[in-house]
């Protein structure tokens, strides 16, 4: 190699192995989005975005889900259309948050990680169905953690609605934390896409 060179050789040939390494050419199918509408549609999502909530709605069998479109900017100062992680329903005699139902309850944590008496059976984004164990008054609120195995623990914040005819308390989420609530929103996305396959193939 000339001594004037800028790169040595073994500079060259990683840049070389980093432009034909597949895996870092991924892009995350599941959050960009390319709109193939001509420069009117794209400027007006843009403004919409912009300036008030925009959904993208998807309906399946009995479920719908419904997928935030937000403004991101990139590395240049360019904006582009991404979207959300998406809230998941289902159909039936009323729409619903679609409610994943867990195999083996959960148990809530208090800070320290320690169980308490509330076990999650169903959990979705906007509420948890829960078991009281041991002889005790359910809360009418709670803040606590919840720690599905696999998973970072989710801060969850609920209220008490009612009491089911099985026993189990209602309690609906009031999420403060904007990233609790999309890490709450992401491990039911990946639950879905294990009890639904075909729909995220």
């Amino acid at each position: 190699m000339p001594r004037n060179a800028l790169l040595t050789q073994d500079e060259l040939d990683f840049i070389q192995n980093m432009q034909h390494n597949p895996q870092l050419n991924l892009r995350d199918a599941s959050s960009s989005l390319t709109v193939n509408g001509g420069a009117q549609i794209r400027d007006l999502l843009t403004r919409l975005a912009a300036h008030d909530h925009v959904t993208i709605q998807a309906q399946f069998d009995n479920q719908q889900l419904t997928f935030p479109l937000h403004l991101v900017e990139d590395e240049f100062n360019a904006v582009h259309l991404r979207l959300g992680v998406p809230s998941i329903f289902e159909d039936g005699p009323m729409i619903r948050p679609w409610r994943l139902v867990l195999e083996t309850p959960v148990a809530l944590e208090n800070i320290r990680g320690n169980p308490g008496a509330l076990w999650v059976h169903e959990v979705s984004f906007k509420g948890v169905l829960v078991e009281g164990r041991g002889r005790f008054k359910p809360p009418k609120t709670f803040a606590l953690w919840f720690s599905p195995s696999g998973y970072e623990r989710i801060a969850l914040r609920g209220t008490l609605q009612r009491v089911t005819a099985r026993g189990l308390f209602a309690y609906r989420l009031s999420q403060s934390d904007a990233d609790e609530t999309e890490r709450l929103r992401h491990f039911i996305l990946h639950q879905h896409r294990l009890a639904h396959p075909h729909v995220h193939a």
